[in-house]
């Protein structure tokens, strides 16, 4: 059985250093778990963490990534919900 989703109001800094070995925050809209939701969640280089971050709109939930990350965009075999992903 899946654990349940940890939500964020932000991804800070300490947060990714201490979960993470490599910081990925992946943003989404509309992913089967969160239909009709932008979404943020963290990932240790390849693999999901718990922790998610939930908004209505995308600049909103671009807030939640912290300033330090470098956006890369997507690649085109990403899934077609995924917008953005930081490093």
């Amino acid at each position: 059985m899946k654990e349940a989703d940890i939500t964020v109001q932000e991804f800070s800094e300490a947060l990714t250093r201490k979960m993470t070995s490599l910081p990925l925050i992946t943003i989404y809209h509309g992913p089967d778990d969160y239909p009709d939701k932008y979404v943020a969640r963290l990932w240790d280089l390849d693999r999901p963490t718990r922790y998610v971050a939930v908004a209505e709109s995308l600049e909103k939930i671009r807030e939640t990534v912290p300033k330090n990350m470098l956006l890369l965009g997507r690649r085109p075999e990403d899934d077609p919900c995924v917008l953005e992903v930081y490093v």
